[in-house]
């Protein structure tokens, strides 16, 4: 159980991360009442957060694969 525990921790720290990511670079808002994120639909910005999540996944600051953080850009985005 515990390796399921750190796969699930690992993700979610994942998703926290690549999400600060999107809004930073308006990838994605944030609104304040309803807690949840909606797409800008703005390609300039998402190419941004894969770019900035693989440079942070490169330096050491994101654990997981290329296909991890690939994946978790797309949740990101998609959401």
């Amino acid at each position: 159980m515990s390796a399921i525990r750190n796969v699930l921790d690992e993700h979610e720290r994942r998703v926290e991360a690549i999400t600060a990511m999107a809004i930073e670079v308006r990838a994605l808002v944030l609104s304040e009442s309803a807690g949840e994120t909606t797409s800008t639909i703005n390609p300039s910005a998402e190419k941004l957060v894969y770019a900035k999540a693989f440079q942070a996944w490169a330096d050491g600051a994101i654990e997981g694969t290329a296909e991890d953080i690939f994946e978790t850009v797309e949740e990101v985005l998609d959401a």
